[in-house]
């Protein structure tokens, strides 16, 4: 037992995963000896939630404050300078092995009623490795308390290309429609456009996009062209944050699937309302273009 509880390791073929309880958390993936995501040392705290899975809300809750059902909550506050409650209540919880084999492990977590999410869910995640396709998952919750439960769900991974500064790479987003957390409307820059791949020279992002209003998969792609090097995220999910690094010097770039865009708590936004019994899935894949 370690910072990050437990680590399993995980083989298929060229690709090479370790994933730690703590938080159900991607701590390494690598494909021929390269990494494909930002990786932590498995016995230490990682920064800026690396490859931590988010529930019940991805992102932040404006003020640490909701109302849902006629009535007001009020959970922690965990990011002083935003002021916001952040990445759900399982990044730093410890999950418990269900099942392993040298491809995949599944964890799972009770998540309790507290006074700021007075509601119960039981959590899974499964983690497969695929000699062809790479790394994927399925984040599965089922609420078991006797009420409706708002809820929503991400991932926070931090895809890359052997830890190259992003500068140098190109990306290519599946969409350009940002999202106003303050206004719950959509708008267009072009100095946030990706749908045309191309570099990201010194461009910052921290933003949210409106990733698909189907059930169409999508792909989020980075390149490095010196090395020839290509990795990319899919997923379905409605929504997709993006953010350039800064935190861990610009070697790679969170790309993050939710279900719910942020503040969902409180716009209502693509909040799930999960019934008793009710579940809600989302997956996603990471992996090299050969």
């Amino acid at each position: 037992m370690h910072q990050s509880g437990m680590t399993i390791a995980l083989a298929a073929g060229e690709y090479q995963a370790k994933i730690v309880t703590v938080g159900a958390g991607i701590a390494a993936l690598t494909h021929r000896g390269r990494h494909v995501v930002i990786p932590h040392p498995p016995e230490e705290m990682p920064l800026a939630h690396l490859g931590k899975v988010l529930i019940p809300w991805p992102n932040r809750i404006t003020s640490g404050r909701y109302q849902f059902d006629g009535e007001t909550f009020t959970p922690a506050i965990n990011d002083r300078a935003g002021n916001s409650a952040i990445h759900g209540l399982l990044a730093w919880h410890n999950w418990q092995v269900v099942e392993r084999s040298t491809t995949h492990v599944t964890l799972s977590a009770f998540l309790p009623p507290t006074y700021g999410y007075p509601f119960m869910l039981a959590c899974e995640v499964t983690y497969q490795l695929d000699e062809d396709t790479g790394l994927s998952a399925r984040i599965l919750s089922k609420n078991i308390g006797d009420v409706t439960a708002p809820y929503g769900a991400g991932v926070h991974p931090y895809l890359t290309c052997n830890l190259q500064c992003v500068d140098g790479c190109e990306l290519q987003l599946p969409t350009g429609n940002l999202f106003d957390i303050q206004t719950l409307t959509f708008f267009a820059n072009t100095k946030l456009d990706f749908q045309t791949q191309r570099r990201i020279g010194t461009t910052q992002i921290d933003h949210s996009f409106e990733a698909r209003r189907d059930d169409a998969p999508w792909e989020v792609r980075l390149v490095h062209p010196p090395t020839e090097m290509s990795v990319r995220l899919r997923s379905n999910q409605p929504w997709l944050q993006v953010y350039s690094g800064e935190k861990l010097a610009r070697k790679g770039l969170a790309v993050e699937p939710m279900s719910c865009p942020p503040d969902a708590f409180n716009s209502g936004l693509d909040l799930v309302q999960l019934a008793p019994d009710d579940t809600h899935s989302l997956s996603f894949n990471i992996g090299v273009n050969n």
